[in-house]
């Protein structure tokens, strides 16, 4: 593509460039889109994961898939809020990917320590920990969301209001409410 056809391309709104998507002109239409919110959102993702090298890694994905099914996406939206959702989605399956081999590496690590609980006390952790992951599985979106930045992730409430652009209050409440819903439960103890 020639750096005329680059400035042209330059003026098209999201919307154009989204039908460009469409036409013989996809290449030059997704070169602009790429361009156009690459920084943006590595920048965004890089707030929530602390790490530019990740948040680079994440968007590069999400640009190549969008990519290779150019064809296939279908983008309901406006586009800038297609590719900020996406990427937070990526950022979410990326911790809950982190989480899964964090758990597989802790329990190799307690194998190898010789860590052993009696095998009742092992069965019953495990039973009680399946349940509260369903409940949890259970609360509104926001909500687990909310709860699992808080106590998965460690992240004040100041931090997760930032991150998902809430008030400390609504992030407070929330997590006051999951804990009471928890908490009501019989089978949990808590």
């Amino acid at each position: 593509m020639n750096s005329q056809d680059k400035h042209h391309y330059k003026n098209f709104s999201d919307n154009k460039l989204l039908d460009a998507l469409k036409t013989n002109e996809r290449v030059s239409a997704f070169t602009e889109i790429y361009d156009r919110y690459w920084t943006p959102l590595v920048l965004h993702v890089s707030r929530m994961v602390q790490e530019e090298e990740t948040a680079q890694d994440i968007i590069q994905e999400l640009f190549t898939w969008i990519y290779q099914r150019i064809g296939e996406v279908e983008i309901t939206s406006s586009l800038s809020s297609y590719l900020y959702n996406a990427a937070r989605h990526r950022v979410f399956n990326a911790i809950k990917h982190e989480k899964v081999k964090f758990n597989y590496l802790q329990s190799i690590a307690d194998f190898e320590s010789g860590h052993t609980d009696q095998p009742d006390e092992q069965l019953r952790l495990k039973q009680l920990g399946d349940l509260i992951e369903a409940e949890i599985d259970k609360m509104p979106n926001k909500m687990r969301e909310i709860f699992y930045l808080s106590r998965k992730k460690y992240l004040s409430h100041k931090e997760i209001a930032n991150l998902l652009n809430l008030s400390e209050h609504t992030v407070r409440t929330q997590i006051q409410r999951a804990l009471k819903g928890l908490r009501s439960k019989p089978e949990f103890n808590l």
